[in-house]
């Protein structure tokens, strides 16, 4: 049978069940999306079809498209119903990219104690996602010269990719950059010691 045809857009970190713009599509003569989340922003999605465009912006709202040129029912299901009709499918889903701060000494490639015991959960949230990738980013406060601040902050996150890779975990790819002292979480003026910028952010993937 035919399926019916829209275009989705909206926030890149939104949560959708397109249920399952991969079976339902292929099999049916309509279309459900459900908004599991609308992201960190709230922004939800919007849906076009040839009638014109629907706005989902509520958490488990459910549009239906019967067709392509017919506007697009929506109803709000309960959280229940969701995990009763889709729980399944959500379980087999990929989890979302999750990120770490890891916060070092001054002048070193040590972890603060507090980010040390943060290792653990780090480990877990990669064993919870694999096969994934990870992206290591070194960073540094503004003591000292630039070209030393990209040089200490490639050690910073190189020696989170030894940590990881004494680990045996299942990573596909794993990426070290270094950006000195050009990105820091706290502006600074320069030779400032600032603890919160000497960092490595980890990006799970």
């Amino acid at each position: 049978m035919r399926s019916a045809c829209c275009a989705i857009t909206g926030c890149p970190f939104a949560r959708l069940l397109l249920v399952l713009l991969t079976a339902l599509l292929a099999a049916c003569s309509s279309s459900r999306v459900v908004l599991l989340d609308a992201g960190s922003a709230g922004q939800g999605l919007c849906l076009t079809t040839a009638a014109g465009e629907l706005a989902l912006s509520e958490v488990n709202s459910c549009a239906q498209v019967r067709s392509a040129s017919s506007r697009p029912q929506v109803r709000q299901l309960s959280a229940v119903e969701v995990d009763a009709r889709y729980g399944a499918l959500i379980d087999q889903a990929p989890l979302p990219p999750v990120s770490f701060l890891l916060y070092f000494t001054t002048g070193g490639t040590d972890l603060q104690p507090a980010s040390r015991e943060l290792l653990p959960q780090i480990e877990q949230a990669i064993v919870r996602r694999v096969p994934c990738a990870v992206n290591i980013i070194g960073h540094s406060d503004r003591t000292g010269s630039r070209e030393y601040n990209v040089a200490l902050s490639l050690r910073r996150a190189q020696a989170v990719q030894r940590w990881l890779e004494s680990r045996n975990l299942d990573v596909l790819a794993v990426s070290v950059e270094s950006y000195g002292e050009e990105d820091p979480l706290v502006p600074t003026a320069d030779n400032v010691a600032e603890p919160r910028n000497r960092r490595v952010e980890l990006l799970i993937r």
